[in-house]
């Protein structure tokens, strides 16, 4: 934890930063882009969900036709992201005074550090 600014840092990950005055998330990240940055006031932020999202028809899908495929190798990538689709990935949404629902998407096995942050931010917005 460190100190910038009398700010006390309590996490720093891929999925954005607590601190104990304001929040910086990723709008709109997902598995292949960052998303845009955003700096929100931790007095904005009404909540914080996490979720393991799962897609069983487009994972199913892709899965299909990976292994149809997978004899040219140009399989692989579908056959892979069906996978992660079946297996689950998390989603963390912020919610904020505004109204708006800012989502968040890591890869499956990113799911500790997405739980890491939105613990992080709930115990931020309940000691406040």
């Amino acid at each position: 934890m460190s100190e910038t600014l009398g700010e006390k840092t309590f996490v720093d990950n891929p999925f954005g930063i607590v601190t104990d005055k304001r929040v910086v998330y990723y709008r709109k990240k997902g598995w292949f882009g960052g998303g845009s940055r955003e700096d929100v006031p931790l007095k904005h932020v009404t909540s914080v969900r996490l979720e393991t999202a799962r897609n069983l028809l487009a994972g199913s899908f892709l899965i299909f036709v990976g292994l149809i495929f997978l004899v040219a190798v140009v399989g692989v990538f579908p056959l892979a992201m069906g996978i992660v689709m079946l297996w689950g990935y998390p989603l963390v949404v912020v919610t904020t005074s505004a109204g708006d629902r800012e989502a968040m998407r890591g890869w499956p096995w990113n799911r500790q550090l997405a739980e890491e942050f939105a613990s992080g931010l709930r115990s931020q917005l309940f000691e406040a």
